[in-house]
């Protein structure tokens, strides 16, 4: 028997909406009486149920589930109207101290000052405060009882937050959803997010977020090259370096950038040296410059190219020299379609076609477009020769020059630089012997 015929043999006037049980003294859910009216409203109010009429479906409910909706609704008003009875309870505290008060000390009141209550509610309500010690002492022992039943205390990073309905969020946002157990201290500004794992500390829940995933290895955000993130903005950052747009220029000298970021180191360029080497005392203009200024005193090179095997002191040098393996010239002249790997010989090249010769020399005073043509001239006044022949005792001014000697005297046909790379691998090599 299906339950429509169950229903149609049986009479779901003494069957109840709710529980299903026996409904002796029920109370019918749909008419248009006013306790019926309230019943549905109570239901609807309490848990978010619409009760509608269903041919087959029972239309009473019984005294005992009456009973159980009025225990809920009472429950329900007595959570909402709290912060009003409550406000109404503080009130009849405070002036029940002060009549108290003004019965043992009369004599002693000579000055009332109007104080804000410390918890402010909708409404707020003012306290008389007393001069005397001893009123001051119960108003702060009321104060504190107040605020110690007011804090809501996470268990975890025992974090303070002001409702019972923040605290329940925190906890799952920060402790279920995320899995952070990190602690927090201090309120407010001084807020701090520590890390578990490390000595890391924030005021930001989500960076601290963000950070955690750098213990764990997660990197939610991809890009399509194949690449992974921890965060969405540099994902947002990385995806610039597959495009040619470049939103940042440079105010002074007009060069531009895809990254904020790179626009502010690039202005360090312009500053005077803070920086100073203790060796060649050179005035660098950033702690990094210096850093890598003390790699070249110290011949350091941690950057070595996988297809010829010269190694590099800055990341940097090493993708503008990988830039000439390859056979494609990008950087090309608006002006006479000259190519280049680099947007550094591009700079040169225009300042050519500009006649922008701004290094001088101190001795004679010609001008040059590169420091490298200008350093290159100076040897010409201190009779410098820092290229010698590795074959005989000859040395030279330039490069080229010992190029030159190389092919024509001693039948080797090679260049200077490849001969500075098989020194600087001796010298390696040596170094790691010892």
């Amino acid at each position: 028997m299906d339950i429509i015929n169950y229903f149609l043999e049986t009479d779901n006037t003494n069957i109840c909406r709710i529980c299903l049980g026996n409904a002796k003294h029920a109370k019918y859910l749909f008419s248009e009486e006013e306790e019926s009216k309230n019943i549905l409203n109570k239901i609807y109010i309490c848990f978010q149920l619409s009760l509608n009429y269903e041919k087959y479906f029972p239309i009473v409910i019984c005294e005992i589930c009456i009973e159980e909706l009025n225990v809920a609704y009472s429950f329900r008003q007595k959570c909402i109207t709290f912060e009003k009875r409550f406000s109404l309870f503080y009130r009849k505290v405070t002036e029940k101290c002060n009549l108290n008060n003004q019965k043992v000390e009369t004599e002693d009141i000579k000055d009332l000052t109007i104080i804000e209550s410390p918890i402010l509610l909708p409404d707020k309500y003012k306290d008389a405060q007393i001069k005397s010690s001893d009123t001051k002492i119960e108003h702060n022992e009321i104060n504190i009882t107040i605020q110690e039943k007011r804090l809501h205390i996470c268990s975890i990073c025992n974090k303070t937050l002001k409702t019972s309905t923040s605290l329940l969020k925190h906890k799952y946002s920060m402790h279920q959803k995320r899995k952070h157990l990190g602690k927090v201290t201090g309120f407010g500004v001084d807020r701090r997010y520590h890390c578990p794992k490390c000595l890391y500390s924030t005021p930001h829940s989500q960076t601290l977020v963000n950070h955690m995933r750098r213990h764990n290895g997660d990197r939610p955000y991809h890009c399509e090259c194949g690449k992974s993130f921890t965060q969405s903005s540099s994902l947002t950052a990385h995806r610039k370096t597959h495009t040619n747009i470049a939103d940042y220029t440079c105010a002074i000298c007009g060069k531009q950038f895809k990254h904020a970021f790179s626009l502010k180191k690039h202005l360090d360029v312009h500053q005077t040296g803070k920086y100073s080497c203790d060796i060649c005392h050179k005035e660098l203009k950033s702690r990094q410059s210096l850093q890598d200024h003390m790699y070249r005193h110290y011949n350091i090179r941690n950057y070595n190219c996988e297809d010829c095997g010269d190694t590099f002191v800055t990341c940097s040098e090493l993708l503008n020299h990988k830039k000439r393996h390859s056979s494609i010239k990008k950087v090309e002249c608006h002006l006479c379609g000259y190519k280049t790997h680099t947007k550094k010989n591009l700079i040169i090249h225009l300042k050519r076609h500009a006649g922008d010769k701004s290094y001088k020399c101190d001795n004679c005073h010609m001008c040059f477009f590169t420091n490298g043509d200008l350093q290159r001239h100076k040897r010409v006044h201190t009779r410098d020769k820092p290229f010698p022949c590795p074959s005989c005792a000859q040395r030279f001014t330039h490069s080229t020059s010992l190029n030159k000697h190389m092919k024509a005297v001693h039948g080797i046909d090679c260049k200077w630089a490849d001969i500075k790379s098989k020194q600087t691998q001796k010298k390696n090599l040596t170094v790691e012997n010892s």
